[in-house]
């Protein structure tokens, strides 16, 4: 059941179509990100090569692939120093892509992990960092709030808890931020976000402009975060695991949660769900 395929969306046409290139190996569980005409794909887990389709010959993933819209093919890019499955990928700078947390060993002794890796498309390298997220954190949302910080909610096994993790570059060539002396050790520490009662994982999140308390659409002047679905309950399911369609909001100006409800609920509960930020258009609107 494992799948190579890939669909493109044409939105002038309003269709979904197959892309003539199929991935290099089968996988789930991975991260995606664009980063200037390329799209890359970040760990997960697939089948050994040759292995029969059974869990006990799955393995987590350190290869990576790129796919460039100039050549239309898939290709190996740098692998990951980890191997990691249910990381978030994010980009940075148009130069940079983060994968961040994950479990690195989904179907063996899993440890989920609390390190981030920042991968360099000009040098074509993945890097350690050496500042690691307070809490390890796997299937967690994540959202860039600028040029070097993160804010990272929830996870598995339904954490409660967020942080704003500032990100530290590492130098030219370098495979860890340990040599690079960009920051002093205070300057690593996490920024820890609380409130929140009822933790979820299989979230996602996303960076938008919303209108202030009191006002409407479409004046969108005050940057938030979004947090969308998910799940609570034991990485294992049982009955008590229960699917969202709440929206939490993070208001990263004033660093606070808005009331629940502040946002629409997702007509659906959906967790392990892939969340994105589309081009909006307004009718019939008079300023």
């Amino acid at each position: 059941g494992l799948l190579s395929t890939c669909e493109v969306f044409d939105p002038a046409k309003q269709l979904w179509s197959r892309l003539p290139v199929d991935l290099l190996r089968c996988r789930w569980g991975h991260g995606c990100a664009t980063l200037g005409s390329k799209v890359y794909t970040v760990g997960g887990c697939s089948l050994r090569p040759g292995a029969p389709a059974q869990d006990s010959f799955m393995e987590t993933l350190r290869s990576c692939e790129v796919y460039d819209l100039a050549d239309g093919v898939w290709a190996e890019s740098a692998p990951l120093n980890v191997a990691r499955a249910g990381a978030r990928v994010v980009t940075f700078d148009d130069r940079y892509l983060a994968a961040v947390g994950g479990c690195d060993d989904v179907f063996g002794h899993a440890e989920i992990l609390a390190t981030v890796e920042l991968f360099d498309s000009q040098i074509g390298k993945w890097a350690i960092l050496d500042n690691k997220l307070s809490t390890p954190r796997t299937t967690a949302a994540v959202a860039v709030l600028d040029d070097s910080q993160i804010m990272i909610f929830g996870g598995a096994p339904s954490l409660s808890s967020g942080e704003v993790y500032k990100m530290v570059k590492p130098t030219s060539g370098e495979t860890s931020a340990s040599a690079s002396g960009e920051a002093k050790p205070e300057s690593l520490q996490a920024s820890l976000i609380g409130g929140i009662v009822e933790g979820r994982m299989g979230c996602q999140a996303l960076t938008l402009g919303l209108p202030s308390p009191g006002k409407s659409y479409p004046l969108c002047s005050d940057p938030c975060v979004i947090i969308v679905g998910g799940e609570n309950g034991d990485e294992d399911w049982d009955g008590n695991t229960r699917h969202f369609s709440s929206v939490l909001v993070w208001d990263i100006a004033k660093k606070s949660w808005r009331p629940e409800g502040s946002f629409p609920d997702i007509p659906t509960s959906r967790t392990a769900l892939a969340l994105c930020l589309a081009p909006g258009r307004i009718e019939g609107y008079t300023a």
